[in-house]
């Protein structure tokens, strides 16, 4: 791929993962819902199932927040709702800093959730094979690297913690919240520095370091959008199965 081609990808795949995390999220709420028929006992369930996803992107937050020399005053992982009705699955609390470490401590989560999305689909389910595999339209060679994938000691559990990192990993709106001024002074920075004659240009060896970290990301949402439809094929037959036999559905709004 050229460079701008991995740019596209990385952020078509972000653009797509939004809607898809926002569709688990709800579905998975209505699954917990027809299970037990209560809305207390089904957020217990919601935030059970996601606390691997919620420790490690309010970790993330806090180890970034000490890197940079800002001050923590809260750390949780306990479910609350907000005012607007919107579930707040934890937090960290930090002090005022400038818009740039804001803004690294806000996309510290998606970080450190796309490296241990790596680790485990690649590193431990070598997902990387099935991907090569379905490049090839062999299909006795994706049949085949499907076997060794689930034949991987643990198999069930490893997806579990992969669909539950990637789901917890992309930025909220309150993480998102200083992005906004880092890019307008980025910008308006380099618009004067072009103005005024210079012509900025970054060495080869930092260009190919980001071109290779654009690359990692775009493996790891990726693997992160092969696992989400996997689950949501699996979440809609649940969802359709326990309608079926409790008699009763979910009514989104």
């Amino acid at each position: 791929m050229s460079d701008w081609s991995v740019l596209f990808w990385l952020i078509v795949t972000i653009i797509i993962m939004y809607p898809l995390k926002r569709w688990i999220s709800i579905h998975v709420q209505g699954v917990a819902f027809l299970i037990t028929a209560s809305p207390q006992l089904s957020l217990w369930l919601f935030w059970a199932l996601f606390l691997p996803g919620t420790l490690l992107h309010e970790v993330s937050h806090w180890l970034t927040a000490v890197l940079l020399g800002v001050k923590t005053r809260g750390f949780s992982v306990w479910p609350k709702m907000k005012k607007k009705g919107e579930l707040q699955m934890g937090a960290v609390q930090v002090d005022e800093a400038d818009p740039f470490r804001f803004s690294l401590i806000g996309l510290a989560p998606l970080l450190f959730g796309s490296a241990a999305v790596l680790l485990i689909g690649q590193g431990k389910l070598e997902l990387g094979r099935l991907g090569e595999a379905i490049t090839t339209g062999d299909l006795n060679a994706i049949s085949w690297a499907i076997e060794r994938t689930l034949s991987v000691p643990d198999v069930w559990l490893w997806l579990y913690l992969l669909f539950a990192i990637s789901n917890a990993m992309l930025p909220s709106a309150s993480d998102r919240t200083a992005w906004r001024t880092v890019l307008i002074y980025s910008g308006l920075a380099f618009l004067l520095a072009v103005g005024l004659g210079f012509n900025p240009t970054m060495p080869v060896e930092w260009q190919e370091m980001i071109l290779l970290g654009i690359s990692w990301l775009l493996s790891a949402f990726i693997t992160t959008l092969a696992v989400d439809i996997f689950f949501i094929a699996l979440i809609f037959v649940i969802e359709t199965l326990l309608a079926w036999t409790l008699g009763r559905r979910v009514q989104y709004n």
